[in-house]
């Protein structure tokens, strides 16, 4: 009986994380370059992003899909809002030629995601701060 209880637990939190993720803004966005997500390399291509923003104390959950559906990420990130820039749009950190995801916007909500130790360290490599380079949805 524990063991059925613990398994119907799992099931119900599952059902309403994926219910989380869904609920909120989305877009599909094309990226004309390869770029890291975390310490991943994604290819160039038409990327759908889904943001979960119902909760602004602990940060937004994206929910990405990579080109032709090869692949899906699961982002916890930072929320926020910037109701001045209702575009949507993909914001990335340069080093170099490396580009970095580094904040989603989805009209007006704004996730920005989590520094990982590839991008942590080319910037404290650098001797300027990184370009920006924004993506907008047309």
């Amino acid at each position: 009986m524990k063991k059925y209880m613990v398994v119907l637990s799992f099931v119900v939190v599952f059902s309403m994380m994926s219910g989380f993720v869904f609920a909120g803004e989305n877009m599909r966005i094309n990226v004309p370059f390869a770029f890291y997500m975390g310490d991943q390399l994604f290819p160039a291509g038409e990327y759908r992003f889904d943001m979960s923003y119902g909760n602004y104390a602990t940060g937004s959950i994206l929910n990405i899909w990579t080109p032709k559906g090869t692949d899906t990420r699961l982002l916890g990130t930072t929320a926020g809002t910037d109701k001045d820039k209702l575009a949507n749009q993909l914001v990335f950190n340069k080093y170099g030629q490396k580009l970095f995801l580094s904040t989603v916007t989805i009209e007006g909500y704004k996730a920005t995601l989590k520094m990982q130790k590839l991008e942590r360290e080319l910037r404290s490599q650098a001797e300027q701060a990184p370009a920006v380079i924004t993506v907008a949805q047309k």
